[in-house]
């Protein structure tokens, strides 16, 4: 029964992929991702069921178009074959009769994580449509998990989305900052905006997760209720967010008896949080703003790693990755992010050396790389974290 429920499995995870291939080459084109049906790039023919057969089809076909014979990229028996792989793992560590149904909602983020790193790879955009949704994936499908899954629960799932968007967004403020050469954004949006990020890191190095989330939202409030943006500097703000690290660090305990951890912890969470407010009402707005269309319109992708953002900024690290990683710490919990970012740094630095060694010019996104450490950390973190533990002799 099992090894049916794996194969069973892996043949719907085939056919993910095949969708997937759909959705990597059409989402950011703007098409609809389910009409018209597929057909071949170079006659034009409406492809039948036969030609569509996930993995079969092209090996059939020896990758070339019935018709006309126009060669078919190796990629897309290659994105069917690893959902399939991974489907069927998944189904094999997390067996339905033992575990229920906690599988589901992993095969879904599994899928979205996959299509997201796929349109980053091709396009350097990581779309608000997949990763969004994924976030609250990861946090609504916890209640499905068994807790002999070893898996975060929600509020596990909750927190650590947050502090994972956290640390990627104060990533992209601080080296933004730095990259401007201490000078102020021109980041002016309203009521959400970046604002309420720096105001509630800032608090939450103070006082913790609770000032942090009161202080966003009350820059929140003040900013719609002005109609415009109320802010500070964030030369300022990120002085004094040092400031209270430095002490924080000195082993001193700030004055209303916050610590280091408590300290961080409330910055990122305040930060993060503030960070996928925003991105959730913009995009929001830009689905309202397509007005009737808006059931048949792509969403718009968000920027991933490019070196600029919207506003012509220099910017550290694309906030498309923001959210990316707010994916993998619902999915992870924080400690096995943390891990998986570790090991994306790792395995991004190890590829761009051995690019720029081979004489390669192409920038690689950071999302790929993200997911790949993501999914590493979930299947062997533990065994990572014990390896390390015992080098320290703990």
């Amino acid at each position: 029964m099992t090894a049916a429920w794996i194969a069973l499995v892996a043949i719907v995870g085939s056919l993910i992929g095949s969708f997937a291939n759909v959705v990597v080459y059409r989402w950011p084109r703007g098409q609809s991702v389910v009409r018209p049906r597929s057909r071949c790039p170079g006659c034009g023919r409406t492809l039948s069921p036969l030609d569509l057969l996930p993995v079969l089809s092209w090996l059939a076909l020896r990758g070339r178009c019935r018709t006309c014979g126009a060669r078919i990229s190796g990629r897309y028996p290659a994105v069917e074959a690893g959902f399939a792989v991974a489907f069927g793992v998944l189904a094999w560590a997390y067996p339905i009769e033992a575990f229920g149904l906690t599988v589901l909602p992993l095969l879904v983020l599994v899928s979205m994580l996959g299509m997201a790193a796929l349109i980053d790879l091709d396009t350097y955009l990581l779309p608000d449509g997949l990763t969004l949704p994924a976030i609250a994936v990861g946090i609504v499908g916890a209640w499905a998990y068994d807790p002999a899954a070893g898996l975060p629960t929600p509020a596990e799932a909750a927190v650590g989305a947050a502090i994972a968007a956290g640390v990627l967004v104060l990533i992209n403020r601080l080296g933004g900052l730095v990259l401007r050469r201490l000078r102020d954004t021109e980041e002016r949006l309203w009521p959400f905006s970046l604002d309420a990020v720096n105001v509630a890191a800032l608090a939450g190095m103070l006082g913790g997760r609770w000032w942090a989330l009161a202080a966003g939202l009350a820059q929140v409030a003040l900013s719609a209720l002005a109609r415009r943006p109320v802010r500070l500097p964030e030369p300022w703000v990120y002085a004094l967010w040092l400031t209270a690290l430095i002490v924080a660090l000195g082993g001193w305990t700030l004055t209303w008896g916050v610590d280091l951890i408590e300290a961080l912890a409330g910055s990122l969470i305040g930060a993060g949080t503030f960070a996928l407010l925003g991105a959730a009402w913009w995009w929001l707005a830009d689905l309202r703003a397509a007005g009737p269309a808006g059931g048949t319109r792509i969403p718009p992708a968000e920027e991933a790693g490019a070196p600029e953002d919207d506003e012509g900024e220099p910017v550290a690290m694309g906030f498309g990755d923001v959210k990316l990683a707010a994916v993998l710490g619902a999915l992870l919990g924080t400690t096995g992010f943390l891990v998986g970012l570790l090991l994306a740094v790792v395995i991004g630095a190890v590829v761009g050396v051995a690019q720029r060694a081979l004489g390669g010019s192409r920038f690689v996104p950071f999302g790929p790389f993200l997911v790949v450490g993501g999914l590493l950390a979930w299947a062997f973190g533990d065994a990572l974290i014990a390896w390390y533990l015992n080098l320290l002799g703990v």
